[in-house]
């Protein structure tokens, strides 16, 4: 007697992995090193992949977490999650500076937040950011604001203590901006749980481009694209599958985003870094599993992990691979 055939279906997120930024950030890095007769020195992770970051070492770069620890002169990367300005004056002291070597690899759309903050500040905006106190990213933009004064939100229902911040000062105008790579959802709730907490002014949309400087209370979606685009496609995965594997450093925030999605759609999912902590009880019964990854994530990890659960994969069971949402 024939045995059923259960179809199980692999669906891989459309935009998952590398993101431009960090394409480039590992482009820059590599070239260096290659180019480079001494040792090539990487101030933080370059990207927060852990997988990526062991790759590098492996091509001879040395990753430097305190910066005194920098040697005069040397040949010297600056990560992709970009970098306060007091970071450029300590590398200076040590004759490390940009066209001789020193070799910048914040990403540009990083850089752009940076421009953005600095513009607000410029034309009276007491500025608030939606980030995560202790990223690099969040450290970096706080530089051109206030310092370690600056006001920090890291999740939507925190609105109080914006609320709080507000009332127990005199700003004349104030502007909310987010790190690159929060939710999507969860910068659009803090602006609505704040603005539900207002009685006069409400916070309004200041465009990217920043033409309308007049509003009182504004908010500028700097939230980048790629960051939404994942987010996007991994909320289709979680409406329709069974369960989700989100690839992603242990760091990294756009990756712990995903995860978020997913357990907000109540759809079993697994936060991993590789393919080595898939377990096979998880897909027993599953005939749909979905797969993303964090915008520091690199292909080959995403396909190591596709093929190690299609291994997973029942015998009686035949796997069907959809490479596109």
């Amino acid at each position: 007697m024939e045995q059923n055939i259960i179809k199980m279906e692999i669906k891989v997120a459309k935009h998952a992995g590398f993101c431009f930024g960090v394409k480039k950030a590992i482009e820059i890095a590599e070239e260096v090193a290659q180019n480079n007769k001494r040792d090539t020195y990487v101030y933080g992770q370059l990207v927060h992949n852990e997988k990526v970051i062991k790759d590098l070492e492996n091509k001879g770069i040395i990753f430097i977490e305190n910066i005194n620890e920098i040697p005069q002169n040397a040949v010297t990367v600056l990560r992709a999650h970009g970098e306060p300005g007091t970071t450029y004056e300590l590398l200076e002291q040590k004759s490390i500076v940009k066209g001789k070597n020193l070799n910048d690899a914040t990403c540009p759309l990083v850089t752009l937040v940076h421009n953005v903050a600095i513009k607000l500040k410029n034309n009276g905006y007491e500025v608030i950011l939606f980030g995560k106190a202790n990223h690099p990213e969040a450290i970096g933009t706080s530089y051109h604001l206030k310092g370690k004064d600056t006001f920090i939100v890291e999740e939507p229902e925190h609105a109080d203590n914006v609320i709080d911040y507000i009332k127990n000062n005199d700003f004349e105008k104030i502007a909310i901006i987010s790190q690159t790579t929060m939710s999507v959802y969860g910068y659009k709730k803090l602006i609505d749980n704040v603005n539900s907490e207002l009685k006069d002014a409400k916070f309004e949309e200041i465009p990217l481009s920043l033409k309308d400087l007049t509003k009182k209370y504004g908010y500028v979606d700097t939230i980048c694209n790629p960051t939404k685009q994942r987010q996007s496609d991994t909320e289709e995965l979680a409406k329709e599958c069974d369960i989700v594997i989100i690839i992603g450093g242990k760091n990294s925030s756009n990756s712990k985003e995903l995860y978020a999605k997913c357990k907000e759609f109540g759809v079993e999912s697994y936060f991993i870094q590789s393919e080595e902590q898939l377990q096979k009880e998880w897909f027993i019964g599953k005939e749909k599993i979905g797969v993303t990854a964090g915008a520091s994530t690199p292909d080959y990890l995403i396909n190591e992990v596709v093929e190690r659960i299609k291994d997973m994969a029942n015998f009686k069971k035949e796997v069907l691979l959809n490479l596109k949402i």
